[in-house]
């Protein structure tokens, strides 16, 4: 026998990513790198780890125009690029630790422009607050003026 192996019918490798994308989408994987993976929380679902899962070539997947487009089309939809995963390597810690001090100080920066018009218009309200205290006591002192006038004419009339 030549050292060559037979490839699986077409729909036997289908079941087997299919299989692979359902395993790996419960965490539930049967390769031990896999499975080692998972319980430590870093398992993630891409090209290379649903063919190691499936027993069979990443390059039957992985490619634009592979042979099996509706698996690579299962696998891109699960590959979340915004997902958050653990860093692997210290300059990676850095990048993330970068990107979270920038979001951190924009936020603090709009919290504080947030603060500052508050304070201002705060302080704006209680200069209106105190004119128009002082335009009430104003007009409530001519009215004691005008009623003490009213009674002293009175008086006088009434003499």
């Amino acid at each position: 026998m030549s050292g060559s192996r037979k490839r699986p019918p077409r729909a036997v490798i289908e079941k087997d990513f299919d299989d692979a994308i359902d395993r790996l989408e419960k965490k539930k994987p049967k390769d031990p790198l896999l499975k080692r993976l998972a319980a430590e929380g870093r398992l993630q679902i891409n090209f290379s780890t649903v063919a190691k899962e499936a027993e069979h070539s990443r390059t039957l997947i992985a490619h634009s125009n592979c042979q099996y487009q509706s698996q690579r089309a299962r696998v891109l939809q699960l590959m979340r690029p915004g997902e958050v995963t653990a860093p692997r390597t210290a300059s990676e810690v850095i990048t993330r630790l970068r990107e979270d001090v920038a979001e951190l100080k924009s936020k603090l920066h709009a919290a504080l422009s947030g603060q500052t018009a508050h304070f201002l218009a705060r302080q704006r309200a209680e200069r209106e607050a105190e004119r128009w205290r002082k335009e009430a006591q104003r007009r409530e002192s001519l009215l004691k003026e005008r009623d003490k006038l009213h009674r002293v004419s009175q008086n006088k009339g009434g003499e």
